[in-house]
């Protein structure tokens, strides 16, 4: 083997190791904890399928949350968030949100009433800022290795007499790089993440403000970049490659996360662009996730869970209306981490329409190809409503996912999505009307031409008809991940659940159905190398 090959493979392989046990994740609600329990809260966040929470807010461990006098610990609330007992991967907030507080960045107990006026300041600060630091990421390293000093600190300025602020703020990571790694040498420092708001802050901004840090040095105090976008989808691209291009001008090969982007389902707000709407949201929930993994984010979080109902400000940005119920943009976000999260590789494989303009944009076909589980899963989209032949397909059938729910039942807690199935011919298909929603293709039907055999019998469903239940009988070969999708008459999915690695051999799997509505219901169920299908018809 060529030297080079042996340092590519070497480079692989450590990628590999870093890559974080989740690629998506949701921001903590704007509401108060006497509205919902934490728990109750989590396991929302637990059916969504993120990987990853972060923003906590009262269950975080703010500084002067945990520790509001010297040496006067309250780990409660931040027990109840780090140690979840969820899949779900805490991202800690050490100090502050920023400009949600009095504090900041300083010692609570020492804090003047302006944190963008009364910086943090080491010889002032340092003696109880490491004390609390190695406390706190000792208590939790085995429940996280990720951890955000701050929360946009770009616009907080130091006090006079202090070095000039860009150097406040690299002294600032460098003593809290150093307390965290003494703490956890595991540990995974985010650069707290910079303001990237639609209509009040441009992107440019905190470019400049990016390219000061690292020209004092900043870079060696964080493991992983991090910002934040509002903007529309179409300029998600243009801004990942100025992120991209200002961390190589420095020679920084770091991961990027973006954790926070979104936009509300509501249009009246001045910071989410003017086509937002519900089903809008529901779309840009796979729009967001698809193009920035597609550029090579390694992480994107949605921002946020629970609503609040501002509208003039960050009101219905949220998976879950003010109210607690699911929305359409829940659904598309569950279906996305079901369905695509997984994935082993990812390629942008046309491109529309990019700008830095946040009303217009986007003409074109966008077509982002997935590998999950060895087998391609693409994700399509034209708002102008072009046509697109898709190539490269290695099964006989296609199913095809509509992202957006056409409807919602029982106040949000399901919904209906389109599905429908399509013939191959010779391994291509002519979609001759995308829309600005997008679709998710899948490879389905017979198996491709040197993959594995089948390892999926018939299904057979019982009863037949069935009124409470349904037994689903069917065998494995070897064991499998198995997949289901339930579809009522009109082609609608009302049900899909994922059950990972069952036992090789006869199987059966209880359904109930007691809520669904009389009718004929058809099952698709699917491994990576094969499909069967049923009906079976309910009766009240």
């Amino acid at each position: 083997m060529k030297p080079f090959s042996i340092l590519a493979l070497l480079l692989w392989a450590g990628f590999c190791l870093a890559q974080p046990p989740f690629r998506t994740g949701v921001n903590f609600p704007f509401f108060r904890p006497d509205l919902v329990s934490i728990d109750h809260y989590l396991s929302l966040m637990e059916q969504s399928g993120a990987g990853a929470i972060r923003q906590m807010t009262f269950a975080d461990v703010h500084w002067r949350q945990v520790e509001p006098a010297d040496n006067q610990w309250n780990f409660t609330r931040s027990d109840s968030a780090f140690f979840n007992g969820h899949s779900l991967t805490p991202i800690g907030t050490l100090y502050s949100m920023m400009g949600n507080d009095t504090v900041g960045l300083q010692t609570p107990w020492l804090a003047c009433s302006n944190p963008f006026q009364c910086y943090w300041d080491p010889a002032g600060d340092s003696v109880f800022a490491k004390d609390y630091v190695l406390t706190t990421v000792s208590r939790y390293k085995h429940a996280t290795r990720y951890w955000e000093l701050a929360n946009e600190i770009e616009h907080a300025l130091p006090p006079p007499g202090l070095p000039p602020g860009m150097a406040a703020k690299r002294d600032f990571l460098r003593y809290n790089y150093q307390w965290i790694k003494a703490a956890d040498p595991s540990a995974q420092v985010l650069l707290p993440g910079l303001v990237g708001t639609c209509c009040t802050y441009p992107m440019s901004l905190s470019f400049h403000w990016l390219r000061g840090l690292l020209g004092v040095g900043g870079g060696a105090f964080f493991d992983i970049m991090n910002y934040h976008d509002y903007n529309a989808w179409w300029t998600l691209p243009a801004h990942f490659d100025s992120v991209h291009t200002i961390l190589q001008q420095y020679q920084l090969n770091k991961p990027i996360w973006i954790t926070e982007t979104s936009i509300s389902s509501f249009n009246t707000s001045p910071i989410t662009p003017a086509y937002s709407s519900p089903d809008e949201q529901a779309a840009d929930v796979w729009r967001r996730h698809c193009l920035l993994w597609a550029k090579g984010a390694e992480v994107v979080l949605w921002h946020t869970g629970w609503s609040n109902g501002d509208l003039n400000g960050w009101g219905e940005f949220g998976l879950f209306n003010v109210q607690g119920r699911k929305k359409k943009a829940f659904h598309a976000y569950r279906l996305l981490n079901e369905r695509i999260s997984t994935f082993s590789a990812v390629y942008l494989e046309h491109q529309g329409q990019v700008t830095d303009d946040n009303t217009a944009g986007g003409a074109g076909v966008w077509a982002v190809r997935f590998v999950v589980n060895g087998r391609n899963k693409w994700v399509l989209w034209s708002p102008d409503r072009q046509p697109y032949r898709l190539q490269g397909i290695q099964a006989q059938r296609i199913l095809v996912t509509t992202t957006v729910p056409v409807a919602l039942f029982n106040n949000g807690d399901s919904a209906v999505f389109q599905v429908q199935t399509y013939d191959v011919a010779q391994g291509e298909y002519l979609f001759a009307d995308l829309t600005q929603t997008p679709i998710l293709v899948e490879e389905i039907g017979s198996v491709a031409v040197g993959e594995p055999p089948q390892v999926l019998s018939d299904l057979r469903l019982s009863p037949n008809p069935a009124q409470d239940f349904a037994v689903l009988h069917y065998a494995l070969a070897q064991p499998s991940a198995v997949h289901l999708a339930v579809y009522n008459a009109l082609g609608q999915q009302v049900h899909s659940e994922t059950r990972l690695g069952p036992l090789a051999g006869e199987q059966e799997d209880f359904l109930y159905l007691a809520s669904w509505p009389a009718g004929m219901y058809y099952f698709h169920l699917w491994t990576d190398t094969g499909a069967a299908a049923n009906s079976v018809l309910l009766r009240k």
